[in-house]
């Protein structure tokens, strides 16, 4: 068998790399820390590279300096914009706490809704007392 016979297969799998490097990315992890500063220092360790950090932060033998690799599913809310240096940063609203995290900017898309808890399906919400009018002052005779 000559090997030219197989030249006839490089257009057959040429045909089918574009659909493997066509397939979606897998999303960087979303990272957040309570402290804007040690957000910065982890950066700065892993020169800006989130998967990098995020591996960083996998580690047992590493300070984490009290970030962590956020869920979508736990971001509620942008509560603080930030841009410092030329970048910018974002604090959002964490269902478990009540401590915002930082985060680099457009790490979370937030035009998109949050899924609800299973918890609020159905409750009702309370409404407020009507407010009662001023007591009229006694006149003074």
């Amino acid at each position: 068998m000559s090997p030219l016979r197989f030249l006839g297969l490089v257009p057959l799998l040429a045909a089918c790399m574009p659909a493997v490097a066509s397939a979606a990315p897998a999303p960087n992890p979303i990272i957040g820390c309570p402290s804007l500063v040690n957000l910065r220092i982890l950066l700065r360790q892993t020169k800006s590279d989130i998967p990098a950090a995020a591996a960083l932060l996998g580690s047992d033998g590493t300070d984490h300096l009290g970030c962590t690799v956020l869920a979508r599913e736990a971001v509620t809310a942008l509560q603080e914009h930030l841009t410092l240096n030329g970048n910018a940063y974002d604090c959002l609203t964490l269902r478990s706490t009540s401590v915002c995290h930082w985060v680099v900017a457009g790490a979370v898309n937030l035009s998109e809704a949050p899924p609800k808890a299973r918890g609020d399906k159905g409750r009702p919400t309370e409404k407020a007392a009507p407010e009662k009018a001023p007591a009229q002052e006694k006149a003074r005779r």
